[in-house]
């Protein structure tokens, strides 16, 4: 089996934070957040089997990310 972080993207997860908005609420952020955790997901479903990226989706979940 893959191991969970195998496919995930390269380039630094904060990239382009500069053209974030700089008085976002917590609440926009875990918005934000969240859709950068889907983005990486998605990227993710490309590669990995029903199986794994279940048990991908599961542990971000559990974090509270998705």
């Amino acid at each position: 089996m893959a191991l969970i972080l195998d496919h995930v993207r390269q380039p630094p997860l904060l990239e382009g934070i500069q053209d974030w908005p700089r008085s976002c609420s917590r609440e926009e952020w875990f918005r934000i957040n969240r859709a950068i955790v889907a983005g990486v997901i998605a990227d993710m479903a490309e590669d990995l089997d029903d199986a794994d990226l279940s048990l991908v989706e599961e542990h971000f979940i559990s974090a509270g990310l998705l």
